[in-house]
């Protein structure tokens, strides 16, 4: 018998016949608070490619893996993640966080979005922040470990999109990031990521 104190809430029937808390002192919402940040993260795919986000045609940003040798990854070249670390009060299998970079002197952050029937990532002009109030967040994604041995190689599923993960997708001479559909236990070398 454990001496652990159980916390028990009364509740009630609203006019709508939906559940109410009595009294709901005590409860926290859900939502995400920023603990903290990992500053200037390299993220690499399984073919030892960079991601690589820089300004595009119409000031599109754009969002690739590219070789790079590191005498090339220098500041502000597009290259230097934030990984911000959120606390939340889900019981997630994994670390929340979220990503922006720095290009041509503004913050950019990651996001998930539909367009033209698909799911993709993209990156938009905001600085990440320290709270998230909603419940579901295109910015945050649940950073998951490949194996408990390798503490650099992470699967990111989005929290918006579940099932959907930061992948890269091979093109012709680049490959480039993607949401990619995925079981939770799938091997799929496309979905990992490695951060030395």
């Amino acid at each position: 018998m454990s001496c652990e104190e159980i916390r028990v809430f009364a509740v009630k029937f609203g006019q709508d016949f939906d559940l109410y808390f009595a009294d709901d002192e005590g409860l926290e919402c859900d939502y995400w608070k920023e603990v903290f940040p990992l500053q200037h993260q390299i993220f690499r795919n399984v073919s030892n490619q960079v991601l690589v986000v820089r300004l595009g045609p119409e000031n599109n940003v754009m969002s690739v893996f590219e070789s790079m040798t590191d005498q090339e990854m220098i500041a502000g070249c597009g290259v230097h993640f934030n990984i911000h670390y959120y606390r939340d009060n889900r019981l997630e299998d994994g670390m929340s966080v979220a990503f922006s970079i720095m290009v041509e002197n503004k913050t950019y952050c990651m996001y998930c979005t539909h367009e033209g029937g698909e799911k993709i990532v993209r990156f938009r002009e905001e600085v990440v922040p320290k709270e998230i109030l909603e419940n579901s967040s295109d910015i945050i994604f649940i950073q998951k470990s490949i194996s408990p041995r390798d503490t650099q190689a992470f699967k990111f599923e989005s929290s918006l999109m579940r099932g959907y993960f930061l992948a890269f997708q091979k093109g012709e001479d680049l490959s480039k990031l993607i949401l990619k559909r995925c079981d939770e236990d799938q091997v799929d070398e496309t979905t990992h990521i490695i951060i030395p």
